[in-house]
């Protein structure tokens, strides 16, 4: 890897189910390593999250080109900051990734493309999406001159239970400290997050229960989560 070494925003240590302690840090993502965190964001994020498994994207080929699409065209995005996290061994040239965590900095009068999608798994994915913001307008309910919007966040599933996600979002908190971002908040599709955001002190603003959604999805939906919540960090 050439040209200087990634940025480091945490350095932390955890114990595996064996015993085993490993030391890892959270690094900005060099754009090396950018074609490894797509196809981790597909696999491990696309098909796994809540909201796009209702949508029935994962189980269409050509809906996960179309949001695959969308991630790409996003990546190229000078606003948006991706962190991962990897073992820490001093070595900036093969970085195995467990995970990452990707937010957009937007200003206030940002406003989201229009977008046209073929699929009707992906019309759905931003109908149930235009819902939760109906619940929960982000823009106008925290207000701010800049913020970060939620793009993703996602670890592998044989280092889950570790508090990596935990570690993310208090990198989180780093990254909006930095760039003067008052208020930082995500939907937490998962028990995972939902956990992890609560033992980091997120606050609950807004809950949507799925039976609710369904309700208005006009359809049944059978998962084991019963809400999503809008979770928020206010910056000290």
């Amino acid at each position: 890897m050439s040209g200087s070494p990634p940025k480091v925003w945490s350095k932390f240590s955890v114990k595996k189910k064996d015993g085993t302690i490993v030391n890892l840090r959270i690094i900005e993502a060099p754009k090396t390593i950018s074609e490894d965190v797509h196809s981790l964001y597909v696999k491990y994020l696309i098909c796994e999250e809540t909201n796009c498994k209702l949508a029935g994207v994962p189980e269409r080929p050509e809906a996960m080109q179309e949001l695959e699409s969308l991630f790409l065209e996003q990546t190229g995005d000078s606003e948006l900051h991706v962190v991962v996290c990897c073992l820490d061994n001093g070595d900036d040239q093969n970085i195995d990734v467990f995970g990452a965590s990707v937010m957009a900095l937007t200003s206030k009068n940002y406003q989201e493309p229009e977008y046209e999608f073929k699929t009707k798994e992906m019309q759905k994915l931003f109908l149930i999406m235009g819902i939760f913001d109906n619940y929960y307008d982000e823009k106008k309910e925290l207000d701010l001159e800049r913020r970060f919007i939620d793009k993703g966040l996602f670890v592998r599933p044989e280092y889950r239970g570790l508090g990596i996600a935990q570690e993310f979002l208090k990198v989180r908190r780093l990254i909006c400290k930095e760039f003067g971002v008052a208020v930082h908040g995500a939907w937490m599709t998962s028990y995972g997050t939902q956990k992890a955001a609560e033992r980091d002190g997120w606050e609950v603003v807004c809950e949507v229960k799925y039976e609710d959604l369904a309700k208005k999805l006009g359809s049944e939906i059978s998962i084991d989560l019963p809400s999503s919540k809008f979770m928020i960090t206010r910056i000290q």
